[in-house]
């Protein structure tokens, strides 16, 4: 049965809390656990989590608030469960964060979190709705609401999350496949099909292929085992509503390709990025960036950056498999940045440009500064002018509007018939006498006649031109306001080894992230009570 939690609106008069000297007390609420206490567990909304819980009579839930308020602390800190358990028991400032003012009150069990996880997840895996982003939401908004934290300007930028998974290589995933198949079957068909199995789960799937040496021979060892996987896919059919079996037969059908009843063994080239990387994590994808593979998903962040606010808080955050772009990851994020904040001036990198993103941030009036660009340069030898020279107006559908040549030249824009490319044509009067069109050095054509000079630009050409020439004229400022959010790439991270959550999962991957989120903003508004 929901109950929310009223304690912590009518402090306790006697509490152990209340006991301290003085001086322990100030020293107390002088710390981080009165900012938590204020700034997160009191902000965090519990109405959202009665859908968890059943209606009818029965025993009070645990305290919503701190079950959530846990496990910010333990993303924090990098608590295990049984460190954030033990904590919660011993650790006056955590209970005193956790609106617990006296020792022995509101004990649980530490199965409580867990049933807890269990219940979020089939939630979220039954509406596709993920509470914690919803509470992440809830109190960021009232903290920047607080904290009159200007939110017109932000910058974005991603990073790599490693899943918790082991980095197996394709014959062994193919041996593992075999004896997770194994242990499924029943006793009588365990017997029926041991001699199949047996070369295969005598040892573990590492020490099978330790002893296998050169690419031939491995690659001869995959399509070998990958024949005897097809077999016995086909023969255990009565198995197929078994989780194991569908992701054995996912693996199979990723990995390998029947050539004339025959199994080979697809290529790497073959393969795509989102073939099954562990039994373990059905959803982490494979993604090499920087000449560095990865394995598992990437984070997205975004903060807000305007030199004249008190402190920056981050106003949003995506967690989705690795192989989805920075572009993909920044048309998602738009809609609920417009929806909760001011946003006006995004700060990306160059990974984060194209001619879409271009339209859809035009469209939603807000302009992209960005510390890089992809592509070729312009031609400027010798003086020669390109199409980002030109200073073109476009509209929120990209089509150019108004345009004027290097020498300030206004031209009558046309736009071609198949609705792909503009037509600006320039006073040839003007043109013939331009140093720049004499000497060769700009792009303006000229007719036969000599009566007409014009310049024909593509739809998606128009809309780079004028990025490449917002880039030169706002690099120095993107340059100085982005370098900073790699400081907070670091402050979500940090209490991961070597980048690698201890979860796995899409679902709990992203709860991770989210509490590791709040944590960082509740460290940054303490830092600034500090110094104010």
């Amino acid at each position: 049965m929901y109950k929310q939690n009223k304690r912590n609106q009518q402090p306790l008069l006697l509490s152990d809390v209340s006991d301290l000297p003085q001086r322990t007390l100030k020293h107390l609420k002088d710390s981080w656990a009165e900012t938590f206490r204020e700034e997160v567990f009191l902000r965090i909304p519990e109405d959202l989590f009665q859908v968890l819980y059943d209606c009818g009579p029965s025993r009070p839930n645990v305290p919503v608030n701190i079950l959530v308020g846990l496990e910010i602390l333990k993303e924090w800190r990098g608590w295990s469960d049984e460190e954030m358990y033990d904590h919660f028991l011993f650790d006056l400032q955590v209970r005193y964060a956790l609106g617990c003012d006296r020792f022995g009150e509101g004990d649980f069990d530490l199965r409580t979190t867990y049933y807890f996880r269990r219940r979020l997840s089939e939630y979220a895996l039954k509406t596709g709705r993920n509470l914690l982003a919803d509470v992440y939401q809830t109190v960021t908004d009232e903290q920047i609401k607080k904290y009159k934290v200007n939110t017109r300007l932000q910058r974005m930028d991603s990073t790599q999350i490693l899943s918790n998974i082991a980095d197996l290589s394709r014959l062994e995933l193919l041996v593992e496949a075999l004896q997770r198949l194994y242990r499924i079957l029943s006793p009588a068909d365990q017997a029926q099909y041991r001699e199949v199995f047996q070369p295969y789960t005598q040892e573990t799937a590492g020490q099978y292929t330790y002893r296998i040496h050169g690419k031939e021979a491995v690659w001869q060892h995959i399509e070998q085992v990958g024949q005897v996987l097809a077999d016995l896919l086909e023969k255990l059919k009565n198995y197929q509503a078994q989780p194991v079996y569908q992701t054995a037969q996912r693996f199979f059908e990723e990995n390998f390709k029947q050539v004339e009843s025959q199994v080979k063994a697809r290529s790497n080239a073959e393969i795509s990025s989102g073939c099954l990387q562990s039994f373990d994590d059905l959803e982490a994808t494979y993604r090499v960036k920087c000449h560095r593979a990865y394995k598992g998903y990437v984070g997205n962040i975004t903060e807000t950056c305007d030199p004249d606010n008190p402190l920056q808080l981050i106003t949003d955050v995506q967690v989705e498999p690795n192989r989805v772009s920075d572009l993909v990851l920044l048309k998602q994020a738009l809609a609920g940045l417009q929806e909760r904040t001011d946003l006006e001036k995004l700060v990306t990198d160059g990974g984060y440009i194209s001619p879409g993103v271009d339209i859809q941030l035009m469209k939603s009036g807000i302009e992209q500064i960005t510390t890089g660009l992809t592509g070729t340069l312009p031609n400027h030898q010798d003086g020669k002018k390109a199409l980002s020279d030109f200073e073109m107006e476009l509209d929120p559908d990209g089509n150019v509007t108004h345009a004027t040549c290097p020498v300030g030249q206004a031209a009558v824009v046309h736009m071609s018939s198949s609705q792909k490319s503009f037509k600006l044509e320039f006073d040839p009067n003007v043109c013939l006498t331009c140093p720049l069109f004499l000497g060769g050095q700009c792009p303006i054509q000229i007719n036969k006649k000599k009566t007409l000079c014009f310049l024909t630009v593509p739809k998606e050409r128009a809309i780079s031109a004028q990025r490449r020439r917002r880039f030169e004229r706002c690099k120095e400022e993107a340059r100085a306001l982005r370098p900073a959010v790699e400081a907070t790439i670091f402050q979500v991270k940090h209490a991961l080894q070597h980048g690698k959550v201890r979860v796995r999962g899409l679902f709990r991957t992203t709860c991770v992230i989210l509490c590791s989120v709040l944590a960082v903003n509740m460290r940054r508004i303490y830092r600034y009570e500090c110094t104010t």
